[in-house]
């Protein structure tokens, strides 16, 4: 478990050095960056260290396996701008094979007004955008205290006639220490290639030489458009329990998270469980973070019990984004 803990502490270091320029907003795909799950969104987004089913597929997969939960998930928000935002995840276990996971994700920008220059207020035709991930993760314990976890995922994005797709991977560990059992959590999130839009929007016919008289105007062409990179973001983290009784449990998280596309920033949260059956979530997103936006979050959740097998559980989220305003986030979670 020494090891285990060097060899953590070392590949943090590393990353964390590797990563030495500061390319912010040259990525695309940024609805990756979009908290799945209310529960965690409540505390800030801390949750490489601090795994909660579903929310592991996103912040750390390695979680997965630690308590062998199952579990269905619906989260279903109005996004920023006026956007939709729909999520749906399900976990199975299997037992000392580890557990393996699927989500789906969708952000849908509606219809929008096609306008030009010579029409600002709309042509009369409509397009449309959207954006989409489907993940595959698998988790296992590799022992009583370390567990390892992996996603493979297809992003896709389309606008009008013009798509982008390709495809990425999520890695991540987490290992319990012997002292409280603090839990010591890092990952590496959409490790993967370039996207670049293509379709028949950016084709069109050129006349080369309008100049000349009775040459061909209407040769093929088109817009050379470039591939750009994924949101990389590398995370780690530290959680545990400051208080736990029969009657209440107080867990904290704090994660430093190192973007390939922004300044690094610090996401901090806690959150009091109540009788095993009421929680009250708080936290602060993108500390030190350059330019941020908001930070506030809340949270509150329900769980009830219908047997020992079958648990329902409602969990809603308030997140300040700044100038962008609130926006309000419910999960719907049913676990086997």
């Amino acid at each position: 478990m020494k090891n285990i803990s060097k060899i953590l502490i070392i590949l943090t270091l590393s990353i964390g050095f590797a990563f030495t320029m500061t390319k912010t907003g040259t990525s695309v795909a940024h609805f990756l960056k979009i908290g799945s799950v209310a529960d965690i969104m409540g505390m800030g987004e801390s949750g490489v260290a601090n795994p909660r089913s579903m929310s592991a597929m996103q912040y750390n997969p390695a979680g997965l396996s630690r308590f062998h939960t199952q579990a269905v998930t619906f989260t279903q928000t109005n996004w920023l701008v006026n956007t939709d935002f729909f999520y749906f995840g399900g976990t199975m276990d299997f037992g000392r094979n580890g557990v393996v996971g699927i989500n789906y994700t969708v952000l849908d920008y509606g219809d929008m007004a096609v306008r030009s220059v010579e029409k600002p207020l709309g042509t009369g035709e409509y397009f449309d955008a959207q954006d989409i991930a489907i993940g595959l993760a698998y988790s296992n314990n590799l022992t009583d205290r370390f567990s390892i976890g992996g996603q493979v995922k297809y992003i896709g994005q389309k606008i009008w006639h013009m798509t982008a797709q390709t495809a990425a991977i999520d890695i991540g560990a987490l290992f319990i220490t012997q002292f409280k059992d603090i839990r010591l959590g890092m990952s590496i999130s959409n490790f993967g290639g370039k996207m670049k839009l293509s379709g028949r929007d950016v084709r069109f016919y050129n006349d080369p030489d309008e100049g000349s008289y009775g040459n061909n105007d209407q040769i093929p062409a088109g817009y050379q458009l470039d591939r750009w990179p994924l949101p990389l973001s590398f995370r780690v983290g530290l959680s545990g329990e400051a208080l736990e009784n029969r009657f209440m449990r107080l867990t904290w998280s704090a994660d430093a998270i190192h973007p390939s596309d922004n300044t690094e920033y610090v996401n901090l949260g806690t959150e009091a469980e109540i009788s095993k059956i009421f929680y009250l979530r708080t936290g602060l997103r993108a500390l030190f973070q350059k330019n941020r936006e908001g930070g506030l979050t809340m949270g509150a959740g329900l769980k009830y019990t219908f047997s020992q097998s079958l648990k329902l559980q409602i969990d809603y989220a308030f997140v300040d984004y700044g100038r962008l305003e609130a926006v309000n986030i419910f999960t719907l979670s049913i676990k086997y």
